[in-house]
Formats: C-alpha cells, sequence, structure tokens
C-alpha cells in the first residue's frame, strides 16, 4: 500500500549535514564514537563539568554523531552501486521479492541494515546501536546547556545545532514511518515541533511537520481505535487551519476526525466555520448538507441551503443539496420542492449524473406508489386515473435515469440502480425492447 506521507522532507536533504561540498568525509568509527559516549557520561557525572554550558552543548553535538553513524553519506534513492563506494561491499546481502513484484534488498553491516528497493535506497535499520534515541539526548543536552549559559554567548552556536537536529529528526521520521514504526516517526516529528516551540525559533511554525504529525497520528488512531490520537490529529489540523494551509480539505479532515470520534455536532460546526471562510466550495456545502442529513436536523438545513442559495445562486450542487435536504421532509409539498430544486441543479449543470438520479428516483417511487394505489382502489375510474398518474410518472423517470446513466462515469453502483429502476419501468411498461436493452447493459456492467 502506497505510504500517505511522501519523501519531501528529504528529497534534496543529505544525512551528513556536516560535510560541505568538496570536502572529504571522516567517516564516523562507532567504537570512538562509544569512547567519546562513555567520556561525556563521566563528565556530566562530575559536579564541577556537569555545571558548564559547554559540556551540556558538546554532549548534544556528540549525540548528532551518534545519530550520524552509518548515514553521512546516506541520501534518500541512492543507488548501491553508489553507496558501496562510500561504505564498500556488505558482509551479506538478503533478496526478496515483494508481492507488487518489486526487488527488495537488504545490504547488511556490523552496525546497519540498508533496505534497498529496486536498487533505490528507502530506508535503514540499526543494529547494537549506542543510543535508541540519540537526538532526544540531543535536544536535552541543548536545553540543559541554555540555562547553564546565563548570558545567552552559546545561543548562535545551539541554534545552528538544532536546526541540524531538525533536519535529521526529519529524516527519522520518515524513515521509521517506511518501518511502518509510526509510534517512533511520530516521536521524530513532534520533537521537530517542539524545538520550534523554543524562544529561539519565535514559535516557528513548521506546516509539513504539523501536517505529518497529524497524518500519522490518525493512522495510528485508525489501526487502535484511540479517541486521544484522534483529538492530537484533530489539534495539528486546528493549527493548520488557523493560518489557512491546506484550504478546505483541511477542515474535511477535521469533520472526519470527528466523525471518526462519534462528535457529529463538532464535525458540523467546523463545516460551518468552514463554509464561512470558503462560501463558494462545493465540497463544503455539501458536507455541511449531509451532516445536518445525518444528524436529522433537516429544518435546520434547509435554512442553511437557503441562505446558501441567496448568497450565491449559480452553485448547481447547492440546489441539489436543497433537494435532498427536503425529500426528507417527505411531505408532497416538499417533494414538489424537492422536484423543482433538483430541475434547477440540472438547469446550472446538465452534467452532474447524481442530479439526474436523484430525480430519477423520485419519479419512479411516486410512479410505483400510484401503481400499489391503484391494485387496491375498487372504483374503475378513480383506477384508471391511479394508473395513469402511475404511467405519466414512469415516463418522467424515463430520460432522466437514461441521462443519469449515461453520464455517470464514476460510480458503478448508481450506475447499476439507475439501470435496475429503468428494467423495472420498462417491464412494468411492456417496453420489451427497451427491457432486454438495459438488461443486458446491467449484466455486462
Amino acid at each position: 500500500m502506497r505510504k500517505l506521507i511522501t519523501l519531501v522532507i528529504i528529497v534534496t536533504a543529505v544525512i551528513g549535514m556536516n560535510a560541505q561540498e568538496g570536502t572529504a568525509v571522516v567517516m564516523l568509527n562507532p567504537s570512538t564514537v562509544q569512547k567519546k559516549v562513555d567520556k561525556s557520561n563521566a563528565e556530566i557525572q562530575d559536579p564541577k563539568k556537569n555545571a558548564k554550558a559547554a559540556t551540556w552543548q558538546k554532549r548534544g553535538e556528540l549525540y548528532q554523531d551518534v545519530f550520524n553513524i552509518g548515514l553521512q553519506e546516506v541520501t534518500e534513492g541512492i543507488n548501491s552501486k553508489m553507496f558501496t563506494l562510500f561504505y564498500k561491499e556488505p558482509k551479506s546481502i538478503e533478496t526478496e521479492t515483494m508481492d507488487n513484484g518489486s526487488l527488495k534488498e537488504i545490504y547488511i553491516y556490523d552496525n546497519m541494515k540498508y533496505v534497498f528497493v529496486n536498487d533505490a535506497l528507502e530506508s535503514w535499520v540499526r543494529i547494537n546501536p549506542i543510543h535508541e534515541d540519540p537526538l532526544r539526548v540531543a535536544i536535552d543536552s541543548y536545553v540543559k546547556a541554555r540555562e547553564l549559559d546565563e548570558k545567552g554567548s552559546l545561543d548562535g552556536k545551539i541554534k545552528n545545532n538544532l536546526i541540524n537536529v531538525k533536519s535529521l529528526l526529519k529524516i527519522d521520521g520518515v524513515n521509521n514511518y517506511y518501518l511502518d514504526d509510526y509510534e517512533g516517526a511520530l516521536a521524530s516529528f513532534e520533537d521537530v515541533l517542539e524545538i520550534n516551540e523554543m524562544d529561539l525559533f519565535a514559535g516557528e511554525l513548521d506546516t509539513t511537520m504539523v501536517q505529518y504529525s497529524g497524518i500519522i497520528s490518525r493512522e495510528i488512531a485508525g489501526k487502535t481505535g484511540s479517541d486521544e490520537l484522534y483529538k492530537k490529529a484533530i489539534g495539528y489540523y486546528m493549527q493548520l487551519a488557523a493560518v489557512d494551509f491546506g484550504g478546505p480539505n483541511t477542515y474535511l479532515q477535521i469533520k472526519s476526525d470527528y466523525f471518526s470520534l462519534g462528535d457529529t455536532l463538532s464535525a458540523l460546526e467546523i463545516l460551518k466555520e468552514a463554509y464561512a471562510k470558503y462560501p463558494d466550495t462545493v465540497n463544503i456545502i455539501a458536507n455541511v448538507a449531509d451532516t445536518y442529513i445525518q444528524l436529522k436536523q433537516i429544518d435546520e438545513g434547509i435554512a442553511f441551503m437557503a441562505s446558501v442559495i441567496e448568497k450565491n445562486p449559480s452553485i448547481a450542487e447547492s440546489y441539489y443539496w436543497q433537494g435532498r435536504m427536503l425529500i426528507n421532509k417527505e411531505d408532497v409539498e416538499f417533494i414538489d420542492k424537492a422536484i423543482e430544486s433538483y430541475k434547477k441543479a440540472g438547469e446550472l449543470d446538465p452534467s452532474i449524473y447524481y442530479v439526474w438520479y436523484d430525480l430519477g428516483y423520485i419519479y419512479y417511487l411516486q410512479g410505483a406508489d400510484f401503481y400499489d394505489r391503484s391494485s387496491e382502489e375498487k372504483d374503475d375510474v378513480i383506477r384508471a386515473k391511479l394508473i395513469e398518474l402511475g404511467k405519466e410518472k414512469y415516463m418522467s423517470a424515463i430520460p432522466v435515469l437514461e441521462k443519469a446513466y449515461k453520464l455517470n462515469d464514476l460510480n458503478a453502483s448508481v450506475k447499476y440502480e439507475s439501470l435496475d429502476l429503468l428494467q423495472r419501468i420498462y417491464y412494468k411498461e411492456q417496453m420489451t425492447e427497451e427491457y432486454e436493452r438495459v438488461k443486458e447493459l446491467k449484466a455486462n456492467l
């Protein structure tokens, strides 16, 4: 299944952030780095060194090195030939053919496994890492350094280091995501957001990280049923909505999350907020109307659609949803008003297949009702009149249902239903040739 998160954040990013173009990179040796970590661990136990900002600032840089072990010359999508120029030949290679036919190769080294798919690096896995979460240690070390650095003399250097840490966290998050470690990916992205909240970054809003954090929170919630994670996703998307990131789709995603929580009222409120901001967006209008219907707040929905049409009478879908709202009232006078709304929608945009399907379905139901009543009517004159009315409604249904079928290239289910209604009508009206035609079309769908 295709991942929802793309690789935009690492298309141009190189893991070896400390490397400069044209400068030879000295590969980090795990045993050497381990000795430095042991030394740093001893230093922070020493009361004098523990109280120095420089001790913690250097510790942060060291743990960035811990993260960078085995990744200094790694770029997303690098091929195996280029990769082995830097890292030499692996100890072994494991291969398998994936379900989609892609070739997966795992290059195994002493400290790392690198996963190539169709000869492009996709992800990596550490073997016996020095620390499970080195970037978290780096962040905490820089925070401690700033607490001890009362004059702020290290702020410039620490800020640059934290910018580097954010880049590494983004790459780590995407890697975790591609390894299906959603919790790990979310933790990395949320660490980026935590750094942005520091005064050094003046509340910088990284909309991509906010969006990805929302996406992953939602994915985990979908797998675990966690209401708290759906609420977290809503919180992230609320931040995006506040800065108009993602436009109407951001609000529609919040609505979907509220639906997952079973909170339809909150879904309606956020959709109404979206409508106030994007009053001409058909998707928003449709979702507001549909949510009113789900809440069975039909009168409120009718009033809403009337105001929508009053503000902008040229949107065909508004009349369609007005019709959908009106047929929920069931009374004959509202059914007639619904038909008028559907006809208006069809006039404004004759290409909308579901307008014609709904209209044809209403005519079919009206015709069937007249025929049912005629079968129970004992008075010959009244029975004949009911049959005449039933036939009239069926004849009205035929052209609009045929139009619904011809225009519909998107919804196979509605396409089938259009033919099924036509087949019933043609059978009832003994229109044999047309009956056989739609029967064959239906069989071939």
